[in-house]
Order: C-alpha cells, then structure tokens, then sequence
C-alpha cells in the first residue's frame, strides 16, 4: 500500500516537470493525437456531449446483455415441445426451424444457464479489471459474446447450446460489474445519476429489440442480429480513452490527464480534479479491504443484509422468468390476438412499458424517497400479479374469455413498477450505503448473488408451474412481493438526502439527535424550492 501511494505521490510531482523531458513530452502528445481520432474535444468545449457519447458506447455492453436475456423468449417457442411427445412439429414452420428440438426442461437449461455464466463472471470482473484495466475488461467481452452467438447458430445438439449460453452468461455478468464503475470514473458529479441510469435503459433497450427481431421466427437470423451488438461495441469503443482513475492508479499522469481532458472539455481545467482523483486512489490503497472483512464490520455486515435482502425480493418476485419466458407466458395465459402466429406482439408491448418506464424513473429517484419508491414498487407488483393470478382462475373455470387484454395490462403493469422501483433501487443503493474503499467488493458479491438467484428463479419456473400450476405460482410472487415489502419497512433504510456517514451511523446503532426544526422553517423551505 506504501508503495502504491509512493508512485502516485512521485507522478504527480513529476506532472510539472513532463512538458521538459522529451519522453514525458512525447508520451503526452501522442496520447492526445490518439484521443483527437474520437468526437473532436475542440467542439465540445465543456465536455458534456462527449460523456453522454461515451456512456451511451460503454452501455452497448447492458443493451447487448438485455438482448441475451430477451433471446430465450423469441427462440424458445421455435425449439420447445408442442406435442404431447415433448418435441414441436417442424413441418409447418417453412424452413426456419433451428437444428436441433428440446423438451421443455431442456429449454429450462438453456434460459437459465445464462444466469448461471453470469454469475462466475461477475464475482471476477472487478478484480480483473483493477490489473488489466476498465476498458481492456469491457473490451475484450465482445469476444465470449460473438463466440457465444456463433455457438448458439450452429450448435448440432443441445449441449452446444448450453455451451453457448453459458459462454454469453460469463460476458453479461461481467458487464454488470464492469460498466457502471467506467461510467462513475469518466463521469462528473452532477451528471453522474442521470448517466448511471444507462445501464438500465440500454438494458432495458436490449430486452425490447430481442422482443422485435423475434418477428423473423428464425434462429440463424436472431443469431447474427444478436451477434451484430458485440461487433458494434467493440468498434464504437476501442476509440475510447482508458478510465483516468485506472491510469493514474497505474503511474500513466500524462494519459490519465488527456483522458480526463477529453471527458472534460477544452473550456475545464483538470489538475483540481486529477489531485482530487489522486487523493481518492491513496485513500483506496490505506483503507482496503479483503472479502473476509467485509463480514467483520457491524455496519458493513447490515449493509451487506440490505442488499442481499432486495437482491432476494427483487429476483425472487419473477421478474426474470417474466423477462425470459414472455411469449410462452402470454400464450399460457391468453392470446389477446385473432392472428396465432402474432404471439410476439404482446411481447413487444411488455418490452416498450419496461424501456419507458426505466427512462422516466430518473424522474422519481430525484424526487421520491428510496424506501417509498421500493413501498409503492413492491406493493404495486403483488397487485398485478394478484390479479393476472384470479384472471387464470376464472380463465381456467370457463369464466373469462381467452380473446382479453388482461395479461398484457397486468404484466406491463408489473415491469412498469417494478422498472421505477425495485429493479434500479438496489444497485442505486451500492454507491450509498457502503464506503468507496469496500464498495467494488462488495458489488461484485451482490452481483455475484443476484446472478445465482436469477439462476435458480428461471430454471425452477417451469418446476414450479408443473407442480403447482401457473395461477398458484402467480400467487407464490404475489406473497413474496408482500414479504418484501414488509422486509423494507423494518430493515431498509432511507439513503436520499443522507450523508454516507449518517446511514453508517444508522447500520452502527448510532443515533443523533437532530435539531428541532420549527414549522414555519419547514415551510419557508418548501416555498424556497
């Protein structure tokens, strides 16, 4: 750690002195001429436009991951059994059906097993990315992902496809650890929540183009359409700088400084903010930790209970089998269509309510509180799948007609809630309730966690609805909807508006008390807003 701090401190004393020495000079140019090949830094002058540019490139990584998780539910009913054998009639499907057939549980294996790869390659990302770089980590992803799509389009039997899932999977857990802190590195503070949000939305993005391409009811065609966003990621972002963070943490001052000039803008001067990223790195070095003691601090323990506790509720409410199984789900249910080979179009529908009311939900989490958002949000989806839950029952008592548009309004009711609420809040709650020096690791262990669940969620889904048929395990979310939102009344704590040390202080058993605040100020203080 003495060592890591020595470098910094010695780069930036060398930082004034680089212009004179002819390598330190020739270094510096050179990185700015690569950098000048990307949106011109001289037109944009504050930098704002180039850190929505370079945002939107890095999370073609999150629309590629949602398209993967969107795949199974356009591909699946073209592979899985329609007759009683287990194995679907190709004869009727005029040449565009896929090599090989599978029975429902091994169409199980091939949804869930994207979860499954996620989760070994989530756990690793940060790590390997604090030796080889942010932007080697997510650069390099394209390659399991394009190799995972070739798997998919040519596999002749089904383990080829559960190679290729899993292939995938290691890219999308990966890329939900490694975007967002390439985001926190290049963005400045008071854009940083609205450029955080991209990942949801790309992600969201990603879900309803799979939905779309599901029109061409072909698997070599999904293949190479799906294929087509690693290839784009990797052009669009090869151009972009390296994190200034990483840079700097690694010796480079100069290129860490034209990075950080490109991000910023001409019209900006970045030696404050370089001192300032110098200052953090050293901190991070004196104050790191190891995954053991992140179990050992009272307060970093309770946190570590919060997120794990809405990881569990949030996976645990369906929202991935929803995700992952659209189209099978709407024709189980019903077909509000009068054309039967329309089934993707409820599916599409579902898609536009998750991406719209993913972008407007920067509007509430600057508004509302966290612990009310994640009330409403669980409460809201207990609702909708409470009564997509009685639509089954009287569908399957011959009381309800099977031409309706109740399971699509339910079902985009349930996204649309769940996307404003319980789906960003909990990642949103990573930067706020741990310290800087143990927030990587334990990101990495919540998304690593994440991942199992939605592992086990998916692949048990259709167990689940065999065994208990799809109305009661409807029910089953429903309830844990409930519990969850009982679990964040008493064990959530509100972090809007709240310093890190007074959450912390709360997680300790600390309690301050606050300064009684008279009426008329409270009043004064909304009049002035």
């Amino acid at each position: 750690m003495d060592d890591t701090t020595t470098t910094l401190d010695a780069e930036a004393g060398a930082s004034h002195t680089e212009p004179d020495n002819k390598n330190g000079h020739s270094l510096h140019s050179k990185a700015l001429k690569r950098l000048e090949t990307v949106p011109d830094i001289k037109r944009d002058t504050s930098g704002i436009t180039t850190q929505y540019i370079a945002t939107g490139i890095v999370n073609l990584g999150a629309f590629a991951t949602g398209l993967c998780v969107a795949w199974s539910s356009s591909a699946l009913p073209l592979y899985l059994a329609a007759s009683s054998t287990g194995h679907i009639d190709f004869q009727s499907l005029n040449g565009t059906h896929p090599k090989v057939t599978l029975s429902r549980s091994e169409g199980s294996w091939v949804a869930s097993l994207l979860c499954l790869g996620a989760l070994f390659g989530a756990v690793p990302a940060g790590l390997i990315s604090e030796y080889f770089g942010r932007k080697k980590t997510l650069l390099y992803l394209a390659l399991p992902l394009l190799v995972s799509w070739i798997l998919v389009a040519s596999s002749p039997n089904v383990y080829g496809l559960f190679v290729g899932r899993f292939v995938g999977g290691v890219a999308v857990g990966a890329f939900s650890v490694g975007v967002p802190p390439y985001v926190e590195d290049i963005a400045e503070t008071h854009l940083l929540p609205a450029l955080a949000n991209f990942y949801h939305v790309l992600f969201a993005c990603g879900i309803l183009f799979g939905y779309i391409i599901g029109m061409v009811q072909s698997i070599s065609w999904l293949s190479v359409l799906c294929a087509s966003i690693p290839v784009a990621f990797f052009i669009a972002f090869i151009f972009l700088p390296e994190s200034p963070a990483y840079l700097m943490s690694q010796g480079k001052f100069s290129e860490a400084k034209a990075a950080l000039r490109y991000f910023r803008g001409i019209d900006n001067d970045v030696d404050g903010e370089l001192k300032a990223i110098k200052e953090s790195l050293r901190s991070y070095a004196r104050n790191r930790i190891t995954f053991k003691q992140l179990f050992t601090t009272r307060a970093t323990a309770k946190a570590l209970v919060v997120s794990f506790g809405l990881m569990i509720f949030q996976q645990m409410s369906g929202i991935y089998p929803v995700l992952f199984y659209s189209e099978i789900i709407f024709s189980t249910f019903a077909n509000p269509l009068y054309a039967p080979e329309a089934t993707y179009i409820p599916s599409i529908i579902l898609g536009f309510c998750l991406v719209s009311s993913t972008y407007f939900s920067t509007m509430f989490l600057k508004r509302v509180r966290r612990r009310v958002l994640l009330l409403v949000s669980f409460s809201a989806m207990a609702l909708s799948l409470g009564c997509l839950a009685v639509y089954y029952h009287l569908k399957a008592s011959n009381l309800s007609s099977s031409k309706t548009w109740v399971p699509v309004f339910a079902l985009c009711m349930f996204v649309s809630v769940y996307a404003a609420g319980v789906g960003p809040i909990p990642w949103l709650m990573l930067r706020e309730i741990f310290p800087p020096n143990i927030r990587r690791r334990a990101t990495a262990i919540t998304a690593g966690f994440h991942w199992f669940l939605a592992f086990g969620v998916t692949k048990l889904y259709q167990n689940l609805e065999e065994t208990v048929k799809p109305g009661w395990a409807l029910w089953h979310f429903a309830v844990v909807c409930i519990i969850g939102t009982i679990f964040v009344y008493f064990f959530v704590p509100e972090t809007k508006g709240r310093t890190l040390e007074e959450i912390q202080n709360e997680f300790d058993g600390i309690h301050k008390s606050k300064p009684h605040r008279h009426v008329i100020q409270v009043e004064t203080a909304v009049v002035a807003s």
